[in-house]
């Protein structure tokens, strides 16, 4: 017998015309997502006077990691719902921000009726995580980039009926950066919409690079052999605010605050070169670096790397902590990494109870119940 919450997601992606039945591995989808409101953890740890609010932070649903059994050249991790609490707890986490990390919904380049049924998957599951567990976990929804109007389909889905706080995007969607003109309804869109608090949030994570190829075909292009968290994704990371900064989006769309990942990742140290191609606009970019972007410190971002925005007069205040569980787990010292944050002598402790929590909960008011 099909139980009530399979039904209403068969539902409405036939409402709204997606075929989920185009990715092979739908029952064990469909069924995890049961799973999880069926057998939620048994013991939960005590958060005590946990406060911290991991901004970047990656549910790895099984079907997902078999679909995608290696994340920027290194093995997907293992995740469940169990060890994320517990790694919370001993971590003074309080909240995490969920979004499914890359390559979300583009695991089928090329494929765009599996694209569609994934992202839909990716946010049914995500979203059932956040109603079971809604004092612990938000969740940013994941798009069917490149393919525009399905993706405003699904965001409005995942906004309006699952409880998103936000959108994930990558550097790229199939060799389409985010400033790319069609891209441009999804941001008309996002800036039109009556937003909670005003404001809508887009949380930008690297991918692996890709071209396409005159006859259509799609290829990884990472120019090296060393596998992209070693330093590509910093690099994708600057081509795509380049991309939102060359295009004018975040000057024409005010009301969208980037999330961006790893402090920025290698476009602090480009800023001032790539701004020399935009006189009449580097201004007003910079204006948006320092209010309307947000950077979190998953990754060796703290102590050194943070200077490089701080150094461009980005204020503390734009600072969000992150951890990138659970795929920084074994890639760095989760501690160490942290303790960078803790022991940094060059911001107070005020402002480093502001990157633990304070500025997440500025930049989600109103969005998220409880903040």
């Amino acid at each position: 017998m099909t139980c009530p919450m399979t039904e209403r997601i068969m539902y409405n992606a036939e409402k709204d015309n997606i075929d989920l039945n185009a990715l092979p591995f739908l029952a064990e989808a469909l069924s995890s997502i049961e799973e999880i409101s069926n057998h939620a953890p048994d013991t939960v740890p005590d958060f005590g006077n946990a406060t911290r609010i991991d901004t970047h932070v990656h549910p790895v649903p099984s079907w997902f990691r078999a679909l995608q059994p290696l994340s920027a050249g290194r093995e997907t991790p293992t995740w469940d719902v169990a060890s994320h609490f517990a790694f919370m707890a001993e971590q003074g986490i309080t909240r995490s921000i969920l979004c499914v990390s890359t390559p979300q919904a583009n695991a089928y380049l090329g494929h765009r009726a599996r694209t569609v049924a994934l992202a839909r998957l990716l946010n049914e599951f995500a979203a059932e995580l956040v109603r079971v567990h809604p004092d612990r976990f938000s969740f940013l929804a994941v798009t069917a980039l490149p393919h525009v109007q399905e993706t405003l389909a699904e965001v409005k889905y995942a906004l309006e009926e699952l409880g998103a706080v936000g959108v994930g995007v990558l550097t790229n969607h199939e060799a389409l950066y985010p400033g790319d003109e069609k891209f441009e309804l999804l941001w008309r869109f996002l800036q039109e919409r009556e937003s909670v608090g005003g404001k809508e949030i887009v949380f930008i994570h690297p991918t692996d690079p890709v071209i396409r190829l005159e006859n259509g075909t799609l290829v990884n292009s990472k120019p090296s052999p060393l596998r992209s968290g070693l330093g590509e994704f910093y690099f994708e990371t600057a081509r795509a605010i380049s991309s939102i900064t060359a295009s004018r989006t975040i000057i024409q769309y005010p009301k969208l605050h980037w999330r961006v990942s790893h402090g920025a990742g290698a476009f602090p140290d480009i800023q001032d070169r790539f701004l020399l191609g935009f006189p009449n606009d580097a201004e007003k970019a910079r204006e948006s670096y320092a209010t309307r972007f947000w950077y979190d410190s998953a990754g060796p971002v703290f102590p050194r790397q943070i200077k490089g925005l701080l150094a461009h007069d980005v204020p503390v205040s734009q600072f969000v902590f992150g951890t990138d569980y659970p795929y920084g787990i074994g890639f760095w010292d989760v501690n160490a990494n942290i303790a960078g944050l803790s022991d940094a002598d060059f911001i107070s402790a005020e402002e480093k109870e502001a990157v633990f929590y304070k500025n997440a909960k500025r930049l989600w008011k109103d969005k998220i119940k409880g903040l």
